[in-house]
This record gives C-alpha cells, structure tokens and sequence, in this order.
C-alpha cells in the first residue's frame, strides 16, 4: 500500500514520478497564491543599488515585470535559494547564493562584503522578516525595501484539498509558514486532526519555527531547503516513515 504525500506546492512531473516509483503518492496543491504589488521602478533605477537581494522565484517573477534586466545590471545580484537563482539566470542573470536558504543564511554571506555605505535593495513581498535589513543597517549599508507582491489564500482549491483530507495523508510537507496558516484556514478541524497524526516535513527552520509555534510537531528537516531536499528525506527515510506510520 502506497503512502499518501501531500505537498503545499506544485510538484515537477519526474518529482513526482520518482515518488510514485518508490512507494509514495504524491499530491501536490498550492496553498498560496500571489497577486502584484505596486511599485515605482522609477525609484528603484534612481536608487541605483550596489546589490539586489531577491529571496522568491514569485519576487523575480514581479519584479522584471516592470523593470527591465537591461537597466539594473550594474547591480550584483543574491538569490536566497537555487530556485530563485535558476529563475534569474533565465534572464541572464548570475547570483550569489547562501548556503543556507533563509535569511540567517543569508546574514553570514553578507559577513564576507564590505558592506559600509554599499546600497542594497531588498526585493520581497508584502509579509516578510527584518533579519537581513536590520542586518544591513547595523553594518552601515544603505537599505531600501520594495515590496513587489503579497501573497493569499487559494481559495479556489479548497474544495479539491478537503476531498483529498478525508482519503488520508500520511506525510504532510510545507514550504513556508503562509502555507502552513492556509491549510490550516482551508481546512479548520479536519486539517488539524491529519496534521496530529500525519508526519509533517517543513521546508526549513523558518518554516518548522512557525508550526511549532501554532502547537504542531514536526518530523524531520531537510538537510538542503528546497522541494528536492524534501524528497530527499522521504526518499532515505521512506522505509522508515512508512514502518512508523503504519
């Protein structure tokens, strides 16, 4: 009998294949969805920064929508996560990556610049943390933050993850803490009942941080923050899971 796997964000076809070749069904739903925010890129050209900080593929998605490649290539780029690098480099742009995905992973590349009086625009979306800017400004950087997207409720798949709830999960992975909140908002009481039953997998300790603070256990953290991270670890630990759920 197969594991139920359910994933708060769009699984590629070969992810999926390679769950389904070793047991697992996978079932992937965006919770979240994003909407644009505005902005004037106009201030963003006038405020030519020395680094662009950009920490979602939905970051550089709403951001290039309105400012071209071309005009801010003087900059030098950081992408938080391989994912948000690989977005850029389709646009032709290279990127410094952390190690660590998140933003404290992000505080210790900064630590190699010198950062004194160096401009720095904070790409993000509506809700974000303040670890890196207040970072930033303690070491005498220069920080502007432009909000490019907010990010909501799907609501549209409700009915779709409902009907998936009442079949079982076994195993429940989530992406970021707003993923976390809305399934928790989609689902009420039954999504409580599988969260405390099922194993759940946090993309990070960002992510972990908020669903223990909501009063939910984790399971276990991928050693690499990214959707193959967490394949990864049901992959090695699968005979495991499946033995302690089971």
């Amino acid at each position: 009998m197969s594991v139920r796997v359910f994933f708060s964000a769009n699984l590629k076809e070969n992810q999926k294949e390679i769950l389904k070749k070793t047991g697992f069904e996978p079932v992937s739903i965006p919770l979240i969805k994003t909407v644009p925010f505005e902005f004037s890129a106009e201030e963003v050209l006038k405020f030519s920064p020395n680094f662009t900080v950009i920490s979602s593929k939905n970051g550089v998605k709403h951001f290039f929508s309105k400012i071209s490649p071309e005009k801010i290539r003087s900059s030098k780029f950081i992408a938080v996560g391989s994912s948000t690098a690989e977005k850029l480099k389709e646009i032709g742009i290279e990127s410094l990556v952390p190690e660590n995905f998140s933003g404290e992973g992000l505080v210790e590349l900064l630590k190699t610049i010198n950062l004194t009086g160096k401009r720095f625009l904070i790409v993000r979306p509506k809700v974000a943390r303040k670890v890196v800017s207040e970072f930033l400004r303690e070491k005498g950087a220069e920080v502007k933050e432009v909000v490019v997207y907010e990010t909501i409720v799907n609501e549209d798949i409700k009915e779709d993850l409902i009907a998936e709830i009442e079949k079982g999960f076994e195993i429940l992975a989530f992406t970021s803490p707003s993923n976390f909140k809305s399934f928790l908002k989609l689902t009420g009481e039954k999504g409580k009942v599988i969260l405390n039953e099922g194993k759940i997998i946090p993309i990070g300790h960002v992510t972990q941080k908020a669903i223990e603070k909501l009063g939910f256990k984790t399971w276990k953290l991928p050693s690499n923050y990214t959707i193959d991270g967490i394949l990864n670890l049901i992959l090695q630990g699968g005979s495991d899971a499946n033995r302690e759920i089971s």
